[in-house]
């Protein structure tokens, strides 16, 4: 079972009742520590920042977005509020780090909350494929527009930002191949996910 990112007011009471129920802090947030408790399958990614997965495992990924346990699913084209959702979800601890998947530059960034990303970084490659990571808690020190990155470098925080603030932290993860619209990355992520 695999949750998809949409968390409205009924589900966190329901997840507050739950948290009750088991003896966990009472947050309304189903992280990695209650997900693996009632038997959601978590997974381990990205071994240690600054380590990229294996070469070729996927054309647009070198390492997987975040580098610690997390859960994701095939959630890409959900219908959200605003329309078909441009990218997953992947749930994570508030604070994990979120990682660049590919040698980049830091082409745009927010350190403060804007719109429904809330704090976000996005990411380009040199064949122009962006990359955007939205949701975070920080970005890193240090990092600012024009940096380059390396494939597993820690370029921020996972959280709950923007239209997130009320649900579970996560990093929602885009991939726009060479700068156009954006394509489902799931099978990306599998890809580069060395404990699927």
């Amino acid at each position: 079972m695999a949750t998809d990112g949409i968390f409205g007011r009924a589900t966190q009471r329901a997840v507050e009742r739950m948290q009750r129920r088991l003896g966990f802090p009472v947050t309304g947030q189903a992280d990695a520590a209650l997900q693996r408790r009632i038997g959601l399958q978590t997974r381990r990614a990205a071994a240690a920042p600054g380590t990229a997965s294996s070469p070729g495992s996927s054309r647009f990924l070198d390492a997987f977005p975040l580098a610690a346990a997390n859960s994701y699913s095939d959630d890409y084209g959900a219908p959200r509020g605003q329309g078909p959702h441009e990218g997953n979800d992947i749930l994570a601890d508030r604070g994990a780090p979120v990682v660049a998947v590919s040698d980049a530059v830091v082409d745009r960034l927010s350190r403060t909350e804007r719109g429904l990303g809330g704090i976000y970084i996005w990411l380009r490659r040199s064949d122009g494929t962006e990359y955007y990571y939205a949701h975070l808690d920080s970005i890193t020190p240090g990092l600012d527009e024009g940096s380059r990155v390396t494939a597993g470098q820690r370029v921020g925080a996972n959280g709950n930002t923007g239209d997130a603030r009320f649900g579970a932290p996560h990093v929602h993860f885009e991939i726009h191949p060479g700068g156009s619209a954006a394509t489902n990355p799931f099978p990306h992520l599998v890809a580069a996910d060395p404990d699927r």
